[in-house]
């Protein structure tokens, strides 16, 4: 008798873990969207993201990557919670420079030869310029948030942004070419929510 009542609770207590880790599973919702505008290559690289989120968020340990790779910057926009660091790599054959004249985060890392790598922390929430002294056509953006739920656009101008806690939030877009713009987007764990922006220069 004792064992069947034994038996009998480590199925309660299994099936307690189960419900548990079901409700873990769905804690939290996406959102998934477009933006769309009448220049089909504005599509790309826009970054779609939440406002005033509540909460502490800390920056992830492992650093970022911008390559320089057949003298262009890799990506070319790059959003970062606030806080992370950033790889500047050097994968051409070439000498290669970053700096970045933005008054709330100024640097210059110098000249670096190929193979060569140098780190910046971004420590402060703005939108970051990326030039490279050696080649004037290079250009790039940090865009750096205080929390960590945005997402890059890819070439159909498509986004999602994952694992949202539940809420009502307001969403917006940063371009380089486009002007921005917000929606007020509500989230609810286990679902996803659609947005969609169209956007002009």
């Amino acid at each position: 008798m004792k064992r069947i009542l034994f038996n009998a609770a480590f199925v309660m207590v299994l099936l307690g873990m189960v419900v548990i880790g079901q409700k873990e599973a769905v804690a939290g919702g996406t959102i998934t969207g477009s933006v769309d505008t009448k220049r089909v290559k504005y599509k790309r690289n826009v970054v779609v993201y939440l406002k005033n989120v509540q909460g502490t968020f800390k920056a992830p340990e492992k650093p970022y990557v911008i390559d320089q790779k057949d003298l262009t910057f890799m990506p070319h926009v790059l959003p970062v919670l606030v806080g992370s660091k950033v790889d500047f790599k050097n994968s051409d054959n070439v000498n290669h420079n970053v700096f970045s004249p933005t008054e709330c985060k100024s640097f210059n890392l110098g000249t670096f030869g190929p193979g060569g790598y140098k780190t910046v922390t971004f420590d402060k929430v703005c939108v970051v310029d990326l030039l490279c002294n050696v080649h004037s056509e290079m250009s790039a953006y940090v865009v750096v948030l205080d929390n960590p739920y945005f997402a890059v656009t890819g070439a159909d101008g498509s986004f999602t942004i994952e694992n949202v806690p539940a809420g009502t939030y307001e969403i917006a877009v940063w371009s380089e070419k486009l002007k921005s713009g917000t929606q007020s987007v509500t989230v609810a764990d286990g679902s996803s929510a659609t947005v969609t922006f169209n956007l002009t220069r």
